[in-house]
């Protein structure tokens, strides 16, 4: 559901990383594959399998593939029921101040796990179109971060 919002940050020169459950389709095999060399001139975004259930050891993947680099920006779209055990794994990982857009898709919002600046949308459902809507409505939120806009609630839906 994230890919063109993936794919816009890869165009603009982002190394974008994707922890995932399955491989999008726009993503390279994960961590030491040969794909290695396109992903660092920008051209696709790395696959990490994402096991929620073992936060830790995604952020040790997550930063293997990063090489030491810090995380400029955070992305995050995890189920409830996991969602602060990896943010607080991950939140290592992020540079000082780096902003954090959320996304969530059922109501009450969930006040933000980490204390930086964090953007908050909330996805509406979409009869048609959803992936393409999503993207948008996300990759508006990463823009007001980026901008260094005030933290806040985002409710995107198909009106």
């Amino acid at each position: 559901m994230l890919a063109g919002c993936a794919q816009q940050l890869v165009a603009r020169g982002w190394q974008v990383v994707l922890p995932s459950r399955t491989r999008p389709l726009m993503a390279d095999d994960g961590p030491g594959r040969a794909a290695r060399a396109s992903i660092s001139q920008g051209h696709r975004p790395t696959w990490i399998r994402a096991d929620w259930t073992k936060p830790h050891e995604l952020a040790s993947e997550v930063e293997d593939e990063l090489q030491g680099r810090a995380v400029n920006l955070l992305v995050a779209w995890v189920h409830d029921s996991y969602r602060a055990g990896v943010l607080n794994a991950v939140q290592r990982l992020l540079a000082e101040g780096a902003p954090v857009v959320e996304v969530h898709t059922c109501t009450p919002v969930p006040d933000p796990v980490l204390p930086n600046p964090t953007q908050q949308v909330l996805l509406g459902h979409f009869a048609h179109d959803a992936s393409q809507r999503t993207s948008r409505a996300v990759l508006e939120a990463v823009e007001r971060a980026l901008e260094g806009r005030a933290p806040s609630l985002h409710y995107e839906d198909a009106r």
